[in-house]
């Protein structure tokens, strides 16, 4: 039996809400959050938390300071439960949510649809294709008939796994599935509508012998129209986890990373990509963000209300928000560290809020923890944070800079590329506030920190062609 592999890739008031911001994280055992919903008394995040040694949905309401109002956890000491991919909780036309995810069974994983009511009470679950194969749904649309289409994974005639679609009606009985996909592995993980009343379904594919992004476009009763393949058919360049419909019919799809330039067999080159499609599905740009580096990637985006795109990232350890007009010109980027923890963490859930700000969950860990954190328009989460700019507003091409030991208490030591002209270090909180900066002429320095507060900053090197980043822990 194969075992699911939860992936882990953050002015005015009105309608009761007003421009707070925060940044916190939550207790809980293990858990993790994949999922934001915004509410008319606060917000609801969705995810996981171990039951004993099994695996349950677990599920947050916060208000809109960021304080814990109720929490509950869905699962037994049976079955582990698993929540589905980013942006698998969906508010539905009655006002309740509905959940794509999966359950084990006895030695199976098994899909499941599960519907809430608007207090986020479970109305009923429905499983589907109980039978000794693995089958998971990752993420789900609710359809005009008031149904819903479920996409995921079945290997039930191809072990490797195959792109599953299910349509259901309004009680989540199938009506009717189908599966895509060549003789690899092949996963779906987002879908929506498209305007010919058909589906644009978004995943991954080793068929060009590396994880690349898998596109299938079928139409409103699952036959297949086409199939495209997005990234370097040398090294995996990810996956499509979201793919955005605009007022316009056009189409965004991200690639949770990209391999460009391939210079070795190593990751260190990665970034990550926005690719835009018009109504006719023709691309009309295909563009490269981030810092490049091994952990460089993006986690889902969302479109804000004047059509720009907002994404959540993560350069070379450093998460962040990035914002891009609709001609794919960066705009801003952002950085954010959970207080407390000290290991990885990702932002991997994002809505924008009725402040015109935004609300992002995800995990973060050492220790494990749900983190969440609430911006302004800006994507600033504290007062001095300048609107408009970023600490880093451009990247370079290449990220060849050492900071040791780091985590550091007094002094550090640093490293780059040798250049032949001087250059800047500066020192910035993550909020973008310059602490310090001086001019170098050489390929390393010392830096006294012992003047730094406990937490986290981003060092820059700017020469005249281009800007080196990395993250720096003070203890």
């Amino acid at each position: 039996m194969r075992k699911l592999v939860i992936i882990f890739f953050v002015l005015s008031v009105y309608s009761g809400y007003s421009q707070n911001i925060f940044n916190n994280t939550y207790d809980g055992n293990y858990p993790g959050l994949r999922n934001i919903i915004v509410l008319e008394d606060g917000y609801v995040g969705l995810g996981f938390e171990y039951f004993t040694d099994k695996i349950s949905i677990y599920i947050v309401k916060i208000d809109f300071s960021g304080e814990m109002i109720w929490s509950k956890a869905i699962g037994d000491e049976t079955y582990d439960y698993y929540h589905g991919d980013r942006n698998s909780l969906i508010e539905n036309d009655d006002g309740g949510f509905s959940l794509a995810g999966a359950r084990t069974g006895q030695g199976n994983i098994t899909g499941m649809l599960t519907k809430f009511d608007q207090n986020f009470d479970t109305l009923w679950t429905r499983l589907y294709f109980d039978n000794p194969d693995f089958t998971a749904f990752y993420n789900h649309i609710q359809t005009p008939d008031g149904g819903y289409a479920l996409v995921g994974s079945n290997d039930e005639t191809d072990p490797d796994g195959d792109v599953l679609l299910v349509k259901s009606d309004s009680e989540g009985n199938m009506e009717w599935y189908k599966k895509y996909g060549t003789s690899d592995r092949d996963i779906g993980l987002c879908i929506v509508e498209s305007e010919d009343g058909g589906y644009l379904i978004g995943g991954s594919t080793d068929a060009l012998g590396n994880i690349d992004g898998y596109l299938l476009k079928v139409d409103s009763f699952g036959n297949l129209d086409w199939t495209k393949h997005f990234g370097n058919p040398l090294y995996p360049d990810g996956t499509i986890y979201t793919i955005l419909k605009t007022g316009n019919n056009d189409y965004y799809i991200a690639l949770s990373s990209y391999v460009t330039d391939p210079i070795s067999s190593s990751f260190y080159n990665r970034r990550y990509s926005i690719v835009k499609l018009d109504s006719d599905f023709n691309e009309v740009w295909n563009n490269v963000y981030g810092v490049r580096a091994e952990y460089t990637g993006l986690g889902t985006i969302t479109c804000a209300s004047n059509g720009d795109v907002i994404a959540t990232i993560a350069d070379n350890h450093i998460c962040g928000l990035m914002r891009i007009s609709p001609d794919g010109d960066s705009l801003w980027t952002k950085y954010y560290t959970p207080e407390g923890s000290v290991g990885e963490a990702g932002l991997l859930a994002i809505k924008q809020t009725p402040d015109n700000g935004f609300i992002m969950a995800g995990v973060a860990y050492e220790p494990q923890v749900m983190w969440i954190v609430k911006t302004d328009s800006c994507g600033c989460v504290t007062e001095e944070c300048e609107c408009g700019g970023s600490v880093v507003e451009k990247f370079t091409n290449e990220l060849n800079i050492e900071v040791y030991p780091n985590p550091a208490s007094d002094f550090i030591n640093i490293k780059w590329n040798k250049v032949s002209y001087d250059a800047v270090l500066s020192i910035f909180s993550l909020s973008g506030q310059e602490l310090l900066s001086k001019t170098i002429i050489d390929n390393s320095t010392s830096l006294n920190i012992s003047g730094l507060q406990s937490g986290f900053y981003i060092i820059q090197i700017k020469t005249k062609d281009k800007i080196l980043i990395k993250k720096l822990q003070k203890l």
